[in-house]
């Protein structure tokens, strides 16, 4: 196995603790096919493209990208400006903690097996219309770079 099957789990389960109100999705790629009750509070990892990267003599290297979307349900009554404020100040704060999460491989537990941890993108807040229901999400997306001897 490689060093992926033991920073993939740990990985899931310190986003897990930082969320712990929240839902995990059973399909992160297409929100739409999760259930409402999931869809409510919810945030899910999808796996990006992999690119080799150039390091030492007889290591494989490879930088993988992670995207953790984040959705909370907002329910649009005029003239209650507030809620939407309030949910979107609460993605905010996620987008947030989990940045603080991703600092740096120590932080989930893995400084002896990341090489390196890199936020390259947080989102703006967008909105998603699914039947009658409106969910505001935001994504973060970083780069784990883990290097293998060959």
């Amino acid at each position: 196995m490689s060093k992926l099957s033991t920073i993939y789990p740990a990985l899931i389960t310190e986003v897990e603790t930082i969320f712990t109100g929240k839902t995990r999705l059973h399909n992160p790629y297409t929100i739409e096919e999760n259930p409402d009750l999931v869809r409510k509070n919810a945030w899910g990892i999808k796996v990006e493209d992999a690119s080799k990267e150039d390091q030492e003599f007889c290591d494989l290297s490879l930088a993988r990208q992670f995207t953790v979307v984040m959705l909370r349900q907002f329910v649009s009554l005029a003239g209650k400006e507030n809620g939407f404020d309030a949910v979107t100040l609460a993605l905010l704060e996620d987008q947030q903690s989990l940045a603080m999460l991703l600092h740096s491989p120590n932080e989930i537990g893995q400084e002896q097996i990341i090489d390196i941890i890199n936020v390259t993108n947080i989102s703006g807040i967008q909105e998603l219309k699914t039947d009658e229901k409106k969910y505001l999400l935001c994504e973060v997306t970083f780069t784990i770079t883990i290097s293998e001897l060959i």
